[in-house]
């Protein structure tokens, strides 16, 4: 273990560190965290999902993880959160006000407590943000917002909106927002300088760290801020094109074979 020079593991889950059927290895996982720990590192789980999401996954080693849920937005350290960065409440009012009254789009907003879905929303769409959002509350009128805090406010649109959508909104609100094409016509509004990066930054001044006792795995490009900050980065072979660029290496297998695991596990020699 002296030869491991890492203190920080970080990883993004989907597409990264689960497979496409949302599973990874569990033993192996079990062994490489009783290692690191060993070593007295650190493994971060960074994800732009939330933390109810993310909890899921590690039953019974959440307490022994760093969580960054919401893609920099919220950190949970060891079952203790230690950050939450939320949107300016007036600013997204305006935001979802503006949405929904003059582009007729009902969105849905991460919120620190729950999520919010639009009431009548596809049924089918509701099964696939619930998956997500183990707790939700439909709403029946986004005039009036819940009493809670929001990580981000997600939309909807075809492919061929997105282009003008994003000139749209980065017109309206400037540098109050990040206006994010995330794929498949999906968009997200969130704060501006909250990434994975800058969460990752505030766990190595908490742990007197440098990024050179960092490494990070990624597929895509909400990876990039954690993988610049690396010392050492690996992209997935199934990442993309902006992931490829940044990072100074490539993972030795796939999301859908164990690739963060079995490069970790090369590092450390067993």
């Amino acid at each position: 273990m002296s030869s491991f020079p890492y203190k920080i593991v970080a990883f993004d889950m989907d597409g990264t560190f689960l497979s496409d059927d949302k599973r990874f290895n569990r033993p192996l996982f079990h062994q490489l965290l009783t290692k690191i720990h060993e070593n007295n590192g650190h493994v971060v789980v960074a994800s732009g999902d939330p933390l109810q999401c993310l909890l899921r996954y590690f039953p019974e080693e959440r307490d022994q993880l760093t969580i960054v849920a919401e893609n920099g937005a919220q950190i949970v350290d060891q079952g203790q959160e230690i950050m939450v960065k939320t949107l300016n409440p007036s600013v997204a009012h305006e935001a979802i006000h503006y949405l929904v009254h003059t582009m007729h789009i009902e969105p849905v907003i991460s919120g620190h407590q729950q999520g919010y879905f639009p009431k009548d929303a596809d049924p089918q769409v509701i099964k696939h943000l619930a998956f997500y959002y183990p707790q939700y509350e439909l709403v029946d009128n986004f005039d009036k917002l819940p009493d809670d805090q929001f990580f981000q406010i997600s939309f909807l649109i075809t492919d061929d909106a997105v282009a003008p959508a994003v000139n749209e909104l980065s017109t309206q609100f400037g540098d109050q927002l990040v206006v994010t094409p995330s794929g498949n016509g999906s968009m997200d509004l969130t704060t501006p300088g909250i990434n994975k990066g800058s969460a990752i930054q505030r766990l190595l001044n908490q742990w007197s760290l440098t990024s050179d006792q960092l490494i990070a795995f990624g597929d895509g490009g909400n990876d990039v801020s954690m993988l610049n900050l690396a010392g050492r980065s690996f992209a997935m072979p199934n990442g993309g094109q902006a992931v490829h660029e940044v990072a100074t290496d490539e993972a030795v297998a796939d999301n859908n074979h164990d690739g963060v695991l079995k490069t970790i596990q090369t590092l450390l020699n067993i």
